[in-house]
């Protein structure tokens, strides 16, 4: 019988490809047989990391800022920045929002949050776990989820129900979640010097309340009687430098926003009916911030593209809110002259009444709201360094 001839094994036939480096993460070489298969990486590129140039990366185009013109005016800068990003527009694709709702899971509940995170709202004057949020990425893109079981009333103190409330007005119902996308917040520059920029939001991108308390409380602090329309102690304050700042901006991003000395003093009011270092309901240190409220004088200075009457209704003080903004509660005008605009907050006081602080009107004529309510628009801004 013959015998079998041993037959040599193949010899790997490895052919290249090469995987370039960006600006995160390294480039290599793979290595793939052509007979079987297998496969190995060699040759490793250390990543390129970003070149921002006036913001954006001359690598791949990602942006710590982006100047934008949007007025036509020639202004060669751009009058606006994006900066930042912020859950904004309603994401409605039902596939989407299919796999969105399959990588949150199981839906929270009072007794057991599953992934979600209370927002830790009021209702008659107490913390309840009724409302719910949670991020999720999906293909690249960052979204929030926003989930509610009760209704969030108009007041901190107020009872929830959809007659309390301005989340169904706007199109939000309880027991449904809904997706906003992660977007660029977009920034009016209102003063701009030595590589350094004053910017407040084009859009009111949350709504809070002022101050949580019982109407009429006081502290003392220091020996000084506070008020509930004092910005340093505010409730909105903390919140914007806290959740506000570590949810929209990176540690790259946080590196240009200037911490600013802000005025609180009775100058940084422009209502001339009053004299606020005399006022019985006025005391407020000027504060260090990252994010802060404009004031009532800063909306009425011309310089910065407002009319200088704060009693006015000014375009330029008007302002829109933002889909997350809505479903949160924000208030939005019906008048057709002042369609979809809301009420937002600046950081003076009311001097003659120390449960109210000054916002802006759907107008834009400056008011005043109760620091208890939870449905006027937050228009931060800032100052940052342009590189």
């Amino acid at each position: 019988r013959k015998e079998t001839e041993d037959v040599a094994s193949l010899d790997h036939n490895y052919t290249p490809a090469v995987t370039a480096p960006t600006c995160t993460e390294q480039g290599y070489t793979t290595y793939t047989c052509t007979r079987c298969g297998d496969s190995y990486k060699d040759n490793y590129v250390d990543a390129l990391n970003h070149n921002y140039s006036n913001g954006v990366c001359t690598h791949c185009g990602d942006f710590l800022y982006k100047r934008v013109d949007t007025n036509d005016d020639e202004d060669e800068d751009g009058d606006y920045i994006y900066f930042g990003t912020y859950p904004q527009s309603e994401a409605k694709d039902e596939s989407l929002v299919e796999a969105l709702n399959e990588k949150a899971g199981t839906l929270p509940a009072e007794i057991d949050r599953q992934k979600w995170n209370s927002y830790g709202y009021y209702i008659n004057g107490d913390v309840y776990n009724y409302m719910w949020y949670i991020d999720v990425e999906n293909n690249g893109d960052k979204y929030r989820g926003v989930y509610f079981t009760s209704y969030r009333p108009y007041w901190t103190t107020g009872d929830s129900s959809a007659s309390n409330s301005n989340q169904d007005d706007n199109g939000y119902t309880t027991s449904t979640v809904y997706w906003f996308k992660y977007e660029p917040i977009k920034w009016r520059i209102l003063n701009e010097s030595n590589g350094e920029a004053l910017i407040f939001s084009e859009m009111a991108i949350d709504n809070q309340n002022y101050y949580i308390t019982s109407s009429g409380s006081t502290r003392t602090i220091d020996g000084k009687t506070v008020y509930e329309n004092n910005y340093e102690y505010s409730t909105i304050r903390a919140w914007l430098n806290d959740t506000f700042y570590n949810t929209a901006f990176t540690s790259l991003q946080k590196a240009l926003i200037i911490q600013t000395t802000v005025d609180n003093s009775a100058r940084s009011t422009s209502d001339s009916s009053n004299n606020l270092s005399q006022a019985t309901y006025y005391y407020c240190n000027d504060t260090k911030e990252y994010i802060f409220l404009l004031s009532e004088q800063e909306v009425t200075t011309s310089s910065y593209g407002f009319n200088s009457s704060s009693t006015a209704f000014d375009t330029a003080r008007q302002k829109k809110n933002t889909g997350y903004a809505e479903c949160q509660g924000a208030w939005a005008g019906a008048d057709s002259s002042y369609y979809d605009n809301g009420w937002w907050w600046l950081r003076s006081p009311l001097y003659n009444n120390s449960s109210r602080a000054r916002s802006v009107g759907n107008g834009g004529y400056a008011g005043s709201s109760d620091v208890l309510i939870t449905c006027d628009g937050v228009v931060p801004a800032l100052k940052i360094k342009l590189s």
